[in-house]
């Protein structure tokens, strides 16, 4: 996805020269040896967006809504054990995040229900920036829509675009977007909000409001001035995990690493470093262990 995001300061301009201008970038600690990445696999050629793990197995999506469910070994191996539309499957869902949640729909299901980041400037079927909770039925063959969310933003908090990650840990929602464009380089801010994560049993439609609202603020307004491509979410730890960039020159790959408690920045990690192309989500597989998709396949990461 195209968000917009990454941080500057002039420190760290000065600190990197001047070709850290056309990077876009830091106020955190730059991080080139805290972590290491690898190539697992590289895919059919497609629009990949959004990805996440549940044990051994990963569900990857592209745009419009098609996903891939796939078994992986720790190691190098990559099993396709489906591919499938979403029930979702629409020209304007971008599937720009995708994010297990902590129920599952019925006993005998292989996993919990994922949470699909519509994230498309174009409405579905009347509203914008909706959040399809859909179950992957045994067989890895089709989905099911169990529940759909959707933010009432009657005060205009979010502009271009509104993406979706769950906390698993503490049970939480929370959406990550554009306040206006990402084009808008003079207004635009970065907005985190949070929610309770509705339980399945609240029925088909969920509808938040802004009383249902447990926190939000805008990044800037803890030093941070974003300036380049933002990607798919995760958290881990408390930590809001954010790919950025296109994988190259101008925009390259780096990983943000955000303190939710604290509100500020851990540190950016250089993806460049062993990764190719344009990275599009980011999940934990296990401890101290990540995946990572881009256009060019399936990454892992080891960071503490």
């Amino acid at each position: 996805m195209r968000l917009g995001i990454l941080l500057a300061s002039a420190a760290v301009l000065a600190a990197y020269g001047a070709g850290a201008q056309n990077l876009g970038f830091v106020s955190a600690p730059l991080s080139t040896d805290s972590f290491s990445n690898r190539h697992v696999a590289r895919f059919e050629k497609a629009n990949y967006q959004g990805m996440d793990c549940y044990k051994n197995y990963i569900v990857s999506l592209q745009h419009t809504g098609i996903a891939t469910v796939w078994k992986y070994d720790g190691k190098d191996a990559l099993e396709k054990l489906g591919g499938f539309n979403l029930a979702t499957h629409d020209k304007v869902n971008h599937a720009n995040v995708c994010s297990f949640g902590v129920e599952k729909a019925a006993k005998g299901d292989p996993m919990p229900v994922i949470y699909v980041s519509q994230c498309h400037k174009q409405p579905y079927k009347g509203r914008k920036d909706v959040l399809f909770v859909e179950r992957v039925l045994p067989g890895f063959q089709s989905s099911e829509l169990v529940q759909t969310i959707h933010f009432e933003d009657v005060d205009g908090l979010f502009g271009y675009a509104l993406q979706w990650v769950v906390d698993r840990q503490h049970k939480c929602l929370y959406g990550f977007g554009n306040t206006t464009g990402d084009k808008d380089l003079e207004n635009n801010r970065h907005r985190i909000i949070k929610f309770r994560l509705p339980k399945l049993s609240e029925g088909s439609e969920v509808v938040f409001t802004k009383d249902d609202i447990i926190e939000t603020y805008c990044v800037e307004d803890y030093g941070l001035s974003y300036a380049t491509i933002g990607q798919g979410l995760c958290i881990s730890k408390g930590r809001l995990m954010m790919p950025t960039g296109l994988g190259t020159e101008s925009y390259p790959s780096y990983l943000f690493v955000w303190d939710l408690k604290r509100r500020k920045p851990v540190e950016v990690l250089d993806m460049s470093i062993g990764t190719t192309g344009e990275l599009e989500d980011l999940a934990q597989y296990k401890r101290g262990r990540f995946l990572v998709q881009g256009q060019d396949g399936l990454f892992e990461m080891k960071y503490k």
